[in-house]
């Protein structure tokens, strides 16, 4: 079987910007929903939990957040095995609309105290559902474009996903910002809070429409047509035991992609969900300052991830990224220790520099996790690391950094989660080898093997 595709170089503009818009906004969606729920926590917490303790109800409006992720490694296995069974546009348009749909419900439940313990309950179980289908969702987008681009603009492009995922951040970010300056506390408890879960209904439904007018991807498309061949020569060969095998093959590449994924997930949910409850309580700023500082450190990620990315398909994917992990290594602690003091250029300017060593991880991984794997495993190889990581590292973030704040009495202390992440990520890389400018291989043999490599 022939192991690589030379044909996404002829793919029209045309389609390739379809591409880019479908894909992006599935993602758009998916953070939009992950921060609009952080930037809302201190009014969701007194929505849905008894309202005495604010401590203890912000911390239960994270846990919910954080067992939501339990589920993602079981979707990654469901949806990134169908993806590269069935193809990446069906589990696409699926995984969208009920994604929307869930999302969508959440701004219906009624609160604590109308129905008691049934409320933090229905938000928990839609919550699981969402995460369920947003499981399929990153790592299909970032597979789907992958297998389009052309191999010296894969960084650039699949940075659509990235940036889409910034901007689900930056329009909840705004959303917020306005509905916290221009409405009162009451207004936000009773109606407020529930106005960014309603729109994903109307966003949903156009993300599926753009998605179903595209064709699967040609490499996928390619690689059923030889696998269909070759059945077809060779009676007794069973696809399922193959497939597995090449699942198999994957798992090194797996090991490193969710190494190299802590540092993305953990620090993603620490600066862009819980930096704004981190300067209402620890830097004494109001909602609408606190998330005014992070629409501003958005603004700069999003200018940021291209700029990034355009870089790793220059100097590397792995050199980029292990920029990323030492900077976090080093720094985190005076990071932490200067938002603490509050302000909001202080703080707006300390944000902006975390961002800019967190575009040199963001902007890159989604290339370098697809060519990691074989065309046959890719979607399953991308997904599963990465919503493992958000299980292990991303979910928890929020609460780690409120625990480690609670238990040590230093609002700095976050920063030993980052240090800790950054390291894990520094292993990851030191295991890879690079990988940019290289066509997709279709089968995981043909990937490189796993080696210690120099920067």
């Amino acid at each position: 079987m022939p192991t690589t595709v030379a044909t996404t170089d002829s793919v029209p503009r045309t389609v390739l910007r379809r591409v880019v818009i479908a894909s992006g906004l599935g993602t758009l969606l998916e953070y939009f929903d992950y921060a609009s729920y952080s930037y809302l926590a201190t009014t969701i917490a007194m929505v849905f939990f008894p309202p005495e303790d604010r401590a203890v109800a912000l911390m239960s409006t994270f846990a919910v957040f954080a067992l939501s992720f339990l589920v993602r490694p079981l979707g990654a296995l469901v949806w990134g095995s169908l993806g590269d069974k069935i193809g990446r546009k069906s589990i696409l348009a699926t995984t969208i609309i009920l994604m929307s749909g869930a999302t969508f419900l959440i701004g219906f439940i009624p609160n604590y105290a109308t129905i008691g313990v049934a409320a933090p309950i229905l938000l928990l179980l839609l919550r699981v559902t969402q995460s369920f289908s947003a499981s399929g969702e990153y790592a299909g987008a970032g597979t789907f474009v992958a297998e389009y681009a052309p191999p010296a603009k894969r960084g650039l492009l699949t940075s659509v996903v990235p940036i889409a995922a910034a901007a689900g951040f930056l329009t909840a970010s705004l959303m917020t910002t306005v509905l916290y300056a221009g409405t009162s506390p009451e207004f936000m408890q009773e109606w407020g809070w529930r106005i960014p879960f309603l729109i994903a209904g109307p966003l949903g439904i156009v993300g599926l429409w753009l998605r179903l007018r595209l064709e699967d991807t040609p490499q996928f498309r390619r690689v059923m047509e030889l696998e269909k061949k070759q059945r077809e020569l060779t009676i007794n060969q069973r696809p399922a035991a193959s497939r597995w095998s090449e699942t198999r093959k994957s798992l090194p590449s797996m090991v490193k992609a969710l190494l190299v994924m802590s540092l993305n997930a953990g620090a993603y949910y620490l600066l862009l969900s819980y930096t704004p409850s981190f300067l209402i309580e620890e830097a004494g700023m109001s909602e609408a300052t606190a998330t005014l500082v992070v629409t501003i450190g958005l603004v700069a990620h999003i200018v940021f991830i291209p700029l990034a990315a355009r870089l790793s398909d220059r100097i590397g994917r792995k050199r980029t990224l292990m920029i990323s992990s030492i900077a976090f290594i080093i720094l985190s602690y005076p990071i932490m220790t200067l938002l603490s003091f509050g302000g909001i250029v202080l703080a707006s300017a300390v944000l902006i520099v975390s961002l800019m060593f967190f575009a040199m991880n963001d902007a890159v991984f989604p290339s370098f996790f697809t060519e990691l794997f074989g065309t046959r495993s890719r979607y399953l190889g991308f997904a599963l690391p990465f919503n493992v990581g958000a299980m292990l590292f991303g979910g928890v973030a929020p609460l780690i950094g409120t625990w480690l704040i609670a238990t040590t009495g230093n609002p700095s202390s976050p920063a030993f989660f980052l240090m800790g992440i950054g390291v894990l990520s520094l292993v990851g890389l030191l295991m890879s080898a690079e990988t940019a400018r290289s066509p997709l291989a279709d089968e995981q043999a043909e990937v490189n093997k796993p080696s210690i490599s120099s920067v």
